[in-house]
């Protein structure tokens, strides 16, 4: 079944496409669709993962201050913990993104395609699906486009 993406909102609600590439980085994801020579962009995705929240009293070197008596402590743990929910939950949007999906194509810079790869391999509803993984820095849509015609044909 294929649909038209809505201007207004630039979303597909409802495909049936079996093959697709996603362009991913720590900021946003582009879902490509493929028909037999005919990519189209699906949605982009935001990431709700935030690049350096700084607290209230924190210094330059990532420490914050604390009572008199214990000095400054370095909440490493605590930002390790925020961070990795916030993966989890960029994930997660992505995997609901993909579901009936055969055959996905990852690309993006960096690592964390491999750590959606890693999370959807655990995921048994996603055992039956075709994974590749290719390194690609930032790209036009059109790049894109060309980039996911040129692996499905």
């Amino acid at each position: 079944m294929e649909q038209f993406t809505d201007p207004n909102t630039k979303k597909m609600e409802t495909i049936n496409m079996k093959q697709a590439g996603i362009w991913m980085d720590q900021e946003h994801a582009i879902l490509i669709g493929y028909f037999p020579n005919k990519p189209f962009v699906v949605e982009q995705i935001d990431s709700p993962i935030e690049s350096h929240v700084r607290y209230e009293g924190e210094t330059s070197d990532k420490t914050r201050f604390m009572n008199s008596q214990g000095g400054s402590s370095n909440n490493e743990k605590k930002k390790n913990n925020i961070e990795e929910a916030q993966l989890r939950k960029y994930f997660k949007l992505l995997e609901d993104k993909i579901q009936g999906i055969e055959d996905l194509l990852l690309m993006g810079p960096g690592i964390t395609k491999g750590q959606f790869f890693k999370q959807i391999r655990d995921n048994k509803h996603f055992n039956e699906m075709k994974i590749l993984l290719k390194d690609a820095d930032k790209m036009t849509f059109n790049q894109l486009l060309a980039m996911i015609k040129d692996h499905f044909q």
